[in-house]
C-alpha cells in the first residue's frame, strides 16, 4: 500500500505541475478551464484503455508463460519509473519553460486552443500509464486489491493537495527537497521491482539462482509479517534473497541512482522572467 501511495503521489504531483504551468501561462484565456478539463479527461480515458489492454493480455496468456509475462510487466514498470526520475531531473525546468511558451502562443492566437488539450492529455496519459503499470505489477506479486485501492487514494489525495499548494506558492521552501526525497524513494522501489522480476524469471527457469539463499533474516523480520511486507514494497526487502535477485537489486540501485545523481540539469540559454518563475515549480539540482 505504501509503495503504491508513493508512486501515485509522485505521478499526480507531476500532472499537477503541468496543469499549474498551463493555467498560469494562459491567464485570461476564455474557456481555459474547459480545455484543461478536456485534456484531463482524454488522458484519464487513455490510461484506462492501457489498463484494459494490460488485463486483456494477461488473461490471454494465462497458463502460457505467465511468469515471463509477469517479469516483462515488472521490468517495463522499472524502465518507465527510472526514465521518469532521470528525465524529470534533466529536463524538468526546460519542460516548464516550453509549456509556458506554448501557453503564451495560444493566448496570442498563434496556436490553436486545442494545443492545451493535447499538452494536458499527454502529461496525464504518460503519468497515468505509469501508475497503471506499477499497480498492475503489484497485483502480480499478491498485493490485495484493497491495499492497491487505498494506496492509490492516499497517493492521489496527497499528490493533488501538494500540487495545489505548489501552484499557490505555499511550498516554495521545500519543493526541491520534496522531489529529491520522492525521487530516491522511487529509485529504491524500482530496485525492489527488478529483484521481483528476476524472481519470476528464476521460476520460469530462464535465470539461474546463483545462490539459493544469500542470507536468512526471517528470524529478525519475517517477510510475511505486516512490517516485512511493508518493507518489501518500499525497499524490496526479502528475508531469503537468491543471488540473482540480489544482483538485479544492487545493479538497478547503483545504475539508476548514479544516473540520477550525476546527470545534470539542462539549462537553456535564455530564460524569461515569467518562465523562470513557473519553472521553479519543477525540481532541479
Amino acid at each position: 500500500m505504501y509503495g503504491i501511495a508513493t508512486v501515485v503521489f509522485r505521478e499526480i504531483i507531476e500532472i499537477a505541475l503541468v496543469l499549474g504551468i498551463v493555467l498560469a501561462a494562459t491567464r485570461g484565456l476564455p474557456k481555459r478551464g474547459l480545455l484543461v478539463s478536456a485534456g484531463l479527461a482524454v488522458g484519464v480515458i487513455g490510461s484506462f484503455i492501457v489498463f484494459l489492454f494490460t488485463d486483456t493480455i494477461a488473461d490471454s496468456i494465462d497458463g502460457m508463460g505467465q511468469e515471463v509475462f509477469n517479469a516483462c510487466i515488472m521490468f517495463t514498470a522499472v524502465g518507465f519509473l527510472s526514465w521518469t526520475v532521470i528525465w524529470m531531473k534533466r529536463h524538468g525546468r526546460e519542460l516548464a519553460q516550453h509549456i509556458n511558451a506554448v501557453g503564451a502562443e495560444v493566448v496570442a492566437g498563434r496556436k490553436s486552443l486545442f494545443v492545451i488539450v493535447f499538452v494536458v492529455a499527454l502529461a496525464t496519459l504518460r503519468e497515468g500509464a505509469e501508475i497503471v503499470l506499477f499497480t498492475y505489477s503489484q497485483s502480480l506479486i499478491g498485493v490485495p486489491a484493497t491495499s492497491i485501492a487505498l494506496g492509490g487514494l492516499i497517493g492521489f489525495v496527497g499528490g493533488a493537495a501538494v500540487g495545489l499548494m505548489l501552484y499557490m506558492g505555499l511550498l516554495k521552501t521545500v519543493k526541491r527537497h520534496l522531489f529529491t526525497v520522492t525521487s530516491w524513494m522511487l529509485i529504491i522501489l524500482t530496485a525492489g521491482m527488478a529483484a521481483q522480476g528476476a524472481s519470476f524469471l528464476i521460476q520460469a527457469d530462464m535465470l539461474p539462482m546463483l545462490s539459493a539463499q544469500v542470507w536468512d533474516t526471517s528470524a529478525v523480520l519475517d517477510g510475511g509479517s505486516f512490517l516485512g511486507e511493508t518493507m518489501g514494497v518500499l525497499f524490496g526487502y526479502n528475508a531469503r534473497p537468491t543471488g540473482m535477485e540480489l544482483v538485479f537489486y544492487v545493479s538497478v540501485l547503483l545504475i539508476v541512482g548514479a544516473a540520477y545523481k550525476f546527470i545534470g540539469t539542462v539549462k537553456p540559454k535564455t530564460v524569461t522572467a515569467k518562465a523562470e518563475e513557473q519553472a521553479e515549480a519543477v525540481p532541479a539540482e
